[in-house]
C-alpha cells in the first residue's frame, strides 16, 4: 500500500512539474484562444431549426456580423446544412451552448442552442442586444474561438463582456480567426 502511494505521489509530482514548466515557458499561450471544436475552415453553413422569424433574424445578424468583420468568415444559412441553430426556453442557466460532433477535417458539425429563458431573465429591456451578442459569440466557437481568451484586450468571446454593447466580433476576435485559418 505504501509503495503504491509513493508511486502515485511521485507521478503527481512529475506531472505537476511538467505542467508548471510548460505553463511558465509560455508554450501554450500562443494557442490561448483556439478551440478544437470549431469547423475545419471559416466557410460553412448552418440550418435554423424550430425557431420563429425573430430568432432567424438573430441568427442572420450573427452570421452577417462574422461575414462582414473582415475575418475571412463565410457563414451561410441553408436548410440542408447539418450544423444547426435553435433557441428555446431551457431550464439550465447558460445563455448559449455550442456542441460539436464528428471529426474536424472530415465530418465536423455542430449544434448551437440559445436559451431564451435565461436571456430574458438577465437582459432586462435589452433582450435583442443580448440575443445578438450570444448568437454571434456561439458562432465564434464554430470559427474555433474559445471562451474567455487569456488576453487583456476586449473580446466577444469573454463571458464578462457587456452584452448590450458587444454584439459583433472585436479586433482581437477577428485577428484570432485570421491567425487560426
Amino acid at each position: 500500500m505504501r509503495r503504491t502511494h509513493a508511486r502515485i505521489t511521485a507521478r503527481v509530482a512529475s506531472v505537476t512539474a511538467f505542467a508548471l514548466a510548460v505553463g511558465l515557458s509560455g508554450a501554450t499561450s500562443a494557442q490561448a484562444t483556439y478551440y478544437s471544436g470549431g469547423m475545419p475552415g471559416p466557410k460553412f453553413n448552418v440550418k435554423a431549426v424550430g425557431i420563429n422569424d425573430t430568432w432567424i433574424g438573430f441568427l442572420d445578424t450573427g452570421r452577417k456580423n462574422w461575414n462582414n468583420a473582415g475575418a475571412g468568415a463565410s457563414i451561410g444559412r441553408k436548410s440542408t446544412a447539418k450544423a444547426t441553430f435553435t433557441a428555446a426556453r431551457y431550464n439550465e442557466s447558460w445563455y448559449g451552448l455550442y456542441s460539436p460532433s464528428g471529426l474536424r477535417p472530415i465530418n465536423r458539425i455542430f449544434k448551437i442552442k440559445v436559451n431564451a429563458k435565461t436571456l430574458s431573465r438577465d437582459s432586462g429591456s435589452k433582450m435583442t442586444e443580448w440575443s445578438r451578442s450570444t448568437t454571434t459569440h456561439e458562432l465564434g466557437h464554430a470559427l474555433s474561438l474559445a471562451d474567455n481568451p487569456g488576453t487583456k484586450k476586449a473580446s466577444l468571446m469573454k463571458h464578462s463582456r457587456n452584452r448590450t454593447k458587444v454584439q459583433k466580433p472585436l479586433a482581437y476576435d477577428i485577428s484570432e480567426v485570421k491567425r487560426i485559418y
